[in-house]
């Protein structure tokens, strides 16, 4: 075999859930250049042995003595390479392996090489999760002698003038943390802890040791001692405070955001004396003191780290900041998800401090396929406020925004959900209450709502805003008629167009029943507008064109379910006026929706129940007409018995019907009254006569003085 120009180690146990793509991914390398794998299993049984096997150019057992550098110095001390390099099973090589090759095939003077450890905390990164980044020193020229230190966090230790290089692009991505459950954490915690301690009484001021333990007591109680005693030895310069400073400065602003410590601000402001460039302060930092001042309402505060954050964030893809600062810590919130919560927040801000022209670059900037639903949400509010308070003109960022939120990235259902976010964010700014609300504010220009305009021909609220900017029937008539889903329209839109004559539904545009009745519903909603115009529309409409029928019927239907037939302070005019519309519909609908044997009393079980009831309240209002009081009641009640639901209704009527409250008992039906229930005394319950007679015309004339029945109404109570 040819003597290898890279020694590349592993260490492993029980890794099968992964061990194999850390192999494979390593295959692309191994082809490029002359590699070797050196391989130790620490203890396996789980398989990942013969994985090992089928890559391992050496593989040795070494059992495990509770010290990492021991295991990774015996895989070290079985390498040939000029260089060796270190990686971990739940770790994979990027695709992109250049820089690896570019650095190992030339004649540089250098002993160290660093690259980007990428820690994910979601197995779906690419469906807006996050990351963490840090620097570490993963491949060493084998010549120096340099091995492994530390029983835990174990690492190379930097002796003399050796020189490190950051690889440009080298890239290991890291997912262990995101399968590891809960006890295997905390038992991964307590033994890493145990070994600190016992270095840390050993070395009470080492500031690397002090790190590692602010880093590894991550919601223990002891985190904060460790962390205020790291700050006291960054505050006294004890040695490698410069490097150390800016990550414990960082894991300090973090606690006391999340604990609610006093010294926050203190902290803030000593992080930025002391370590001004570091990226720490610079990103991480930046991000939590942006969070803090917005949250405490100091938007000059929370604009200068808003603006802070996303400059060091640019800098550190670019690459301008001292990558010695990562080889201290790992650095977070360098990811898409973090800088996208910051950028629309933040133009939010630009707007409140006045300075619209701000917030439309920065929205310009921005990239909604990678947009999460809070983030999607704050960007449709900040175009609303930027037309409404500003007067803004900005009808191409909307179409580029709507185009690119709607590209299937990362795939089509990611894609969807960013859409009904559009939409359902967007629907709010069609409300009455808000175009009130704006309308009223001292900066207001034109309703946000016409910010959708330059999509009327792509997306719903686009629709939607044109048809409410127009108020002539034909014009509204023809937009209503491009129409095609109605169940993401606003509804506002429809009642604009209503109200101001157009016909709906359009002729020839077919609208089922379901999608009427939905509609209906959504329309009823405002309850102050919607009762004049379902009964304005039911007034107009040409009940021989049985669409507009049927669209009448789902408006009186909704309307008789949701009008407050109790409330104290309704209008009697309007609750009948509903009725007797309610009674014509149903006179015209069901005879020509029912065959008649289905409107027989003996069939009539077959109706849907707001059909039964309505089929007894036209025949009630047709013995009104006819000036038969007591049948309109007898009508009313029997039909409260199909349909309890509509009580309150029954009762209004039988209180507010004129011709009802003058009715005044005949002595005759009261005598005929005495008789039945004399009859009926006299009758076993169980008597087959009993039923024939309650079901004859005589007793139901009397019925509701025999059985108390809500079909008479004195002083106003059903009796």
């Amino acid at each position: 075999m040819t003597k290898p120009l890279l020694s590349i180690g592993i260490i492993f146990k029980n890794e099968i859930r992964c061990l194999e793509r850390c192999l494979q991914s390593l295959q692309p390398l191994r082809e490029a250049i002359p590699c070797e794998v050196v391989m130790a299993d620490t203890g396996s049984d789980d398989g990942s042995r013969a994985a090992a096997e089928r890559y391992a150019d050496i593989l040795f057992d070494f059992p495990w003595i509770n010290d990492f550098s021991a295991a990774r110095n015996a895989v070290m001390d079985r390498c040939s390479g000029t260089w060796y390099m270190t990686i971990d099973c739940d770790e994979w090589m990027d695709p992109d392996i250049s820089g690896y090759v570019a650095f190992l095939t030339t004649d540089r003077n250098f002993d160290f090489a660093s690259v980007i450890i990428r820690n994910y905390d979601t197995p779906a990164l690419d469906k807006g999760g996050s990351y963490s980044d840090f620097l570490a020193t993963r491949l060493l020229r084998m010549s120096t002698g340099i091995r492994y230190e530390g029983t835990v966090h174990e690492h190379w230790p930097y002796k003399g003038d050796l020189r490190t290089m950051m690889l440009q692009g080298a890239v290991f991505h890291h997912d262990g943390y995101v399968y590891q459950n809960r006890e295997l954490l905390q038992k991964k915690q307590a033994r890493n802890m145990e070994l600190l301690r016992s270095q840390l009484e050993d070395d009470p001021d080492n500031l690397i040791i002090l790190n590692q333990c602010v880093e590894s007591s991550a919601n223990m109680p002891e985190q904060e001692g460790y962390l205020r005693r790291a700050l006291e030895g960054v505050k006294e310069r004890w040695s490698q405070w410069e490097l150390f400073g800016g990550p414990i400065y960082r894991y300090a602003v973090r606690m006391a955001m999340r604990d609610q410590l006093p010294e926050l601000e203190e902290w803030i402001h000593e992080a930025q004396e002391l370590f001004p460039q570091s990226i720490f302060l610079r990103v991480e930092i930046a991000y939590f003191a942006f969070g803090h001042y917005w949250n405490t309402d100091d938007y000059a505060g929370a604009l200068h780290w808003g603006e802070r954050y996303l400059q060091g964030v640019e800098d550190y893809h670019k690459g301008n900041f001292d990558r010695a600062d990562l080889l201290a810590s790992s650095l977070d919130k360098t990811d898409t998800h973090s800088r996208l919560s910051v950028a629309t927040v933040l133009a939010s801000g630009y707007l409140h401090e006045g300075r619209p022209e701000q917030c439309a670059q920065l929205m310009e900037a921005l990239d909604p396929a990678r947009m999460n639903g809070k983030q999607l949400s704050d960007c449709v509010q900040n175009f609303g406020r930027l037309r409404s308070e500003f007067g803004w003109d900005s009808d191409a960022q909307m179409l580029r925004f709507w185009t690119r939120l709607g590209e299937p990235v990362p795939d089509r259902e990611q894609a969807d959900q960013r859409r009904a976010v559009f939409l359902q964010t967007g629907s709010v700014l069609f409300t009455q209450r808000y175009r009130e609300m704006e309308a009223a504010g001292p900066r207001f220009h034109r309703h946000a709502y016409t910010v959708f305009l330059p999509l009327a021909d792509r997306c719903p609220l686009g629709e939607a805003a044109a048809i409410l900017e127009l108020s002539e029937p034909d014009r509204l008539e023809e937009q209503l008629g491009r129409v095609e889903r109605w169940a993401e329209v606003p509804i506002q839109a429809l009642t604009h167009a209503l109200e101001r004559g157009a016909r709906f539904p359009i002729p020839g545009k077919e609208l089922h029943i379901e999608e009427m009745d939905a509609l209906a519903s959504r329309l009823a909603q405002d309850r102050e507008r919607f009762l004049p115009l379902a009964l304005g529309t039911a007034e107009s409409a040409d009940v021989q064109d049985w669409t507009q029928l049927v669209w009448v019927r789902g408006l009186l239907m909704a309307a008789v379910q949701t009008y407050p037939w109790s409330a104290q302070d309704q209008e009697p005019e309007a609750g009948m006026a509903l009725a007797r519309a309610f009674a014509r519909m149903e006179r015209e609908f069901l005879p020509r929706c029912y065959a008649p044997d289905a409107l027989r009393q003996d069939d009539r079980f077959a109706l849907p129940p707001m059909h039964r009831f309505g089929w007894y309240c036209a025949q009630a209002f047709a013995a009104l007409e006819q000036g038969e009081a007591v049948e309109y009641v007898r009508l009313l009640r029997s039909g409260l018995d199909t349909c309890e639901g509509l009580k309150d209704m029954v009762e209004f009527l039988a209180e507010h019907t004129a011709e009802v409250r003058q009715l005044v008992t005949p002595p005759e039906l009261t005598a005929l009254a005495d008789q039945v229930r004399v009859l009926l005394a006299r009758l076993s319950p169980n008597d087959p006569a009993v039923a024939a007679l309650k079901q004859s015309e005589a007793y139901q004339k009397v019925a509701h003085l025999i059985e108390g029945s809500p079909a008479m109404v004195w002083g106003g109570q059903l009796q």
